[in-house]
């Protein structure tokens, strides 16, 4: 047998083929994905880009198809080789329709099971296309697979479960059992998750925000702003009716329930403007209160979460998670005197990392810091202090 039918049958075998060494090289202008620039560049070297013909930084085709073939066949297969049942044993006929599942060719998946029709529609959904053709149309002729499928399609993939727990535990404390959640299995320490070995999820959300270091240090001195709408002929002149509402008149927010009061504050005027106002527009008779923080404080930072990214080197699906927790979690909700359900799941949250969250070092947290919900406005900060604790760590500077 000739070395090139040998070469062939081992990448049919394989499910991909190399581009020959030293053959093409490639720079990272060509890509958008932060972390695959990343790659390049730490593993470049001085040359020309075959694709764009510019003298500079370059990586070997062979090379980097090796990574981004190990890192695509350790997620993706093709649908023939994970086992799946044919559809034709699961339905009756090309038309049914069964909720949860999917048909996927020939077979049958879960409809949570990511697949796709071609590699280009693959590449597209983890960034992998480039601003050149050739360069595309040289990567996907890698793969002699030209349909996909996750790994152990009929298990959820983490990010999918983790998902799929704070949708349950939603579902759980706004409709069904609020108080004493707690005392549900999957809460008494032991794992639940049949496919991951996951913990509770707010265990699960602890890990995560410790694994990815989800903390700011925020400096003593640092200016913080709260604003309070007033009626006419109304004045502020006191912390205490510019800080944190006294306990009994503490109205539900996004981060805690009726009666439990903290502090909600900006890093700016305007986004303390905007977020106090009743319209969500700042439109309204109202003072500001400047602050200074008297101590070093310590606080979880929504603001601070990687950039989602296949190609970020580790647990991409954790941080996929978190993304759209936190978009969950800070999504607008409409501001009148209505009891707001859809607050609860963040009110728990917020509870647990008061409470029961710890630092590496066993420090307790003191607040939040997430995007503000509202268009044209910068980042929000809840302080888990009261009207009176409050002044503890903040002076008051002026109000205007």
């Amino acid at each position: 047998m000739g070395r090139i039918k040998q070469d062939w049958i081992e990448s049919q075998e394989r499910g991909y083929s190399l581009p020959e060494l030293k053959e093409k090289y490639v720079c990272a202008n060509h890509f958008d994905d932060s972390y695959l620039k990343q790659y390049i560049n730490k593993n470049s070297i001085s040359g020309t880009c075959s694709y764009c013909g510019k003298k500079k930084k370059v990586i070997d085709l062979n090379h980097l198809m090796g990574y981004i073939v190990d890192k695509i066949m350790s997620y993706y297969g093709n649908p023939s080789d994970e086992g799946l049942y044919l559809a034709s044993s699961f339905f009756d006929d090309d038309k049914e329709r069964i909720p949860g599942f999917q048909r996927v060719g020939c077979y049958v998946t879960p409809s949570f099971a990511h697949n796709y029709e071609s590699t280009k529609e693959l590449f597209y959904d983890i960034n992998l296309t480039t601003d050149s053709e050739v360069l595309d149309n040289d990567m996907e002729s890698c793969f002699i697979n030209d349909e996909w499928i996750q790994h152990t399609p009929y298990m959820m993939s983490e990010s999918q479960e983790l998902s799929f727990m704070w949708k349950t535990f939603q579902r759980m404390v706004k409709h069904e059992q609020r108080f004493t959640f707690f005392k549900r299995p999957e809460f008494t320490g032991e794992e639940v998750s049949n496919d991951n070995g996951l913990m509770d999820i707010l265990t699960e959300l602890g890990a995560k925000i410790t694994a990815h270091n989800l903390y700011s240090n925020i400096s003593a001195g640092t200016e913080l702003y709260r604003c309070r709408f007033i009626n006419e002929g109304e004045t502020v002149n006191k912390i205490d009716e510019i800080t944190s509402s006294p306990d009994n008149k503490a109205k539900q927010s996004r981060m805690s329930p009726a009666g439990i009061s903290m502090f909600y504050g900006a890093f700016d005027k305007k986004t303390a403007i905007v977020e106090s106002s009743p319209d969500g527009e700042g439109t309204g008779k109202y003072v500001i209160g400047k602050f200074n923080l008297k101590k070093n404080l310590i606080v979880l930072d929504l603001t601070k979460l990687p950039k989602p990214s296949f190609w970020i080197g580790k647990d991409w699906e954790g941080i996929e998670f978190l993304h759209s927790f936190n978009r969950e979690i800070t999504k607008r909700i409409e501001r009148d005197d209505r009891i707001h359900i859809d607050y609860i799941p963040s009110q728990v949250f917020t509870e647990y990392l008061r409470y029961i969250h710890r630092l590496p070092n066993g420090r307790k947290i003191d607040g939040i810091i997430y995007k503000s919900s509202l268009k044209s406005t910068d980042n929000n900060i809840v302080l888990f202090y009261n009207q009176r604790s409050s002044s503890d760590v903040l002076e008051l500077v002026e109000i205007t």
